[in-house]
């Protein structure tokens, strides 16, 4: 078997991995806890998770490129539009915003809004072909809301139990009507107070709040300037349930006012005021508060794990997942005439298997690596570098074929100049190059398929060149679904 057929055939296997793991990383982005949105400076939908597509029962397809503002309402669109400009516009590309909108959900004819907290990022990417990329977070809150309007509720209508203590430790003859159903017990005049208040829970008192019930006793029949003293040790709160289920508690809060008579203190003016349903409410808002700070946590992780699945970590290059984002932007606009001409070249390492083979992987990751950085180098700021698979790389680049052929000669320079030292033996590395221009109507798959096919060619040719094909970039396509059975011929050979 040739050379390049064991060349082909090892390409192949690793391609077929690589897709095994993109399918994996592409089930990350719908795994992503509440909204997640990608979005263009035009405010078009690239990307969103599978709670996003749910909420409004839509299809990736029907999702692509959709404007955002459809799901706002026109006055909430304006607000939330200023702050993605303030995003695009920061001096900081790192600069987050956060803020409160609501989001038009439900039928157009009965269309609510349902309250989110929205977080706001910039993506640092280098493709210029959709603009400025930004990550939309989407946390939905209508949970807290609902805790505080009901907490607003209860401060309405706070019921309050009174009465007075006698220096004996019983109940006055006067005291609130609500305080017997607060208490749930019924006459209450001359009851003893640690009985109808304080009792079951006095047998669980630790010694703080028991001294603290001793003090209630011991500060009646002395001057009023030594009561502050005995105040401050003076139960606060109690949980009050008389029966065995803890359901049927109540949490009062206990507020004390002396009566005092020629200087002395005779009695306790007590104030109950049952605080049950707040409690409540402040747990579940602190549970909200929580559960918002656990979402932001996430939120940092999703976006650290989308940022995973788009970089390569041995090339820093991007990886497949994002080329299926930009490249069929790009493709998108070309085929409307907003942009005038889209190459790709599609780089593979020369003779990569026997280096791997000879010195190791290991330093076959260093010859990766150092070839990626020569790519990366070439780039300009709106062209998408990959690492297509293996020890194949692609950039697609606004430009037309002899732009392009020029690009792939300077990195192939570069890399045939770069000179390795691998455990003291002397390596020098070479790449070939193929370059093809898309033609307006032509899928990314074919537009590879000929790029693909000139590589081949460089390869047969004799390896370390660049080769264009010479057919015209703009002749029509086929229509759908046909594949052409001509093959690109060469035009032009790069070589040492």
């Amino acid at each position: 078997m040739s050379r390049i057929n064991l060349d082909l055939q090892a390409s192949h296997k690793m391609l077929m991995l690589l897709d095994e793991a993109n399918a994996n990383a592409e089930s990350v982005i719908d795994q992503i806890p509440g909204l997640f949105v990608v979005i263009n400076e035009n405010h078009e939908v690239l990307r969103a998770n599978q709670g996003f597509i749910d909420l409004f029962g839509l299809d990736g397809e029907d999702l692509f490129r959709a404007p955002l503002s459809r799901f706002f309402r026109r006055e909430s669109w304006k607000v939330f539009a200023h702050n993605i400009k303030q995003i695009i516009d920061a001096e900081d590309p790192r600069q987050v915003i956060r803020f409160e909108m609501g989001l038009a959900t439900g039928a157009a004819e009965e269309k609510s809004e349902r309250p989110f907290h929205w977080t706001l990022t910039q993506r640092t990417v280098k493709n210029q072909g959709e603009g400025r990329l930004l990550t939309v977070f989407g946390d939905d809150i209508s949970g807290m809301r609902e805790a505080e309007r009901r907490l607003m509720k209860v401060f309405t209508s706070i019921p309050l139990g009174i009465f007075t203590l006698n220096r004996d430790g019983t109940i006055g003859d006067s005291y609130s009507s609500h305080l017997e159903t607060m208490l749930d017990c019924g006459k209450l005049a001359g009851a003893a107070v640690e009985e109808v208040l304080f009792n079951p829970e006095i047998a669980t008192m630790d010694d703080a709040d028991r001294h603290g019930l001793d003090a209630i006793y011991a500060c009646m029949g002395r001057s009023e300037l030594e009561y502050a003293p005995f105040a401050k040790r003076f139960p606060q709160e109690i949980f009050h349930n008389t029966t065995a289920d803890p359901k049927n508690g109540r949490w009062l809060k206990i507020t004390y006012q002396p009566i005092v008579f020629n200087h002395i203190v005779e009695q306790l003016l007590i104030i109950l005021e049952d605080r049950t349903a707040i409690v409540i409410a402040e747990k579940e808002m602190l549970e909200a508060a929580h559960n918002r700070e656990k979402a932001i946590e996430l939120e940092r992780q999703s976006l650290a794990l989308y940022e995973s699945a788009i970089r390569d970590p041995l090339t820093d290059l991007y990886t497949r997942l994002y080329m299926k984002d930009a490249v069929a932007a790009l493709l998108w606009e070309h085929d409307r005439d907003e942009i005038g001409d889209v190459s790709m070249v599609i780089f593979d390492i020369d003779h990569f298997k026997k280096i791997n083979d000879t010195h190791g992987h290991p330093n076959g990751d260093r010859v990766l690596s150092a070839v990626a950085g020569i790519v990366l180098e070439h780039s300009g700021e709106t062209d998408i570098p990959i690492r297509f698979g293996g020890e194949e790389f692609i950039v697609f680049t606004p430009a037309d074929g002899p732009t392009a052929l020029a690009f792939a000669e300077r990195v192939r320079q570069a890399v045939e100049d770069m000179r390795f030292d691998l455990e003291g033996a002397a390596l020098r590395a070479t790449i070939s190059g193929g370059v093809a221009s898309h033609r307006r109507g032509e899928s990314l798959d074919d537009f590879m398929h000929r790029a693909d096919q000139l590589l081949y060619e460089a390869k047969r040719s004799g390896r370390n060149r660049n080769m264009l094909e010479r057919r015209p970039p703009e002749e029509s396509c086929e229509p759908a679904g046909q594949t052409s059975q001509s093959t690109a011929t060469p035009a032009f050979l790069s070589a040492k």
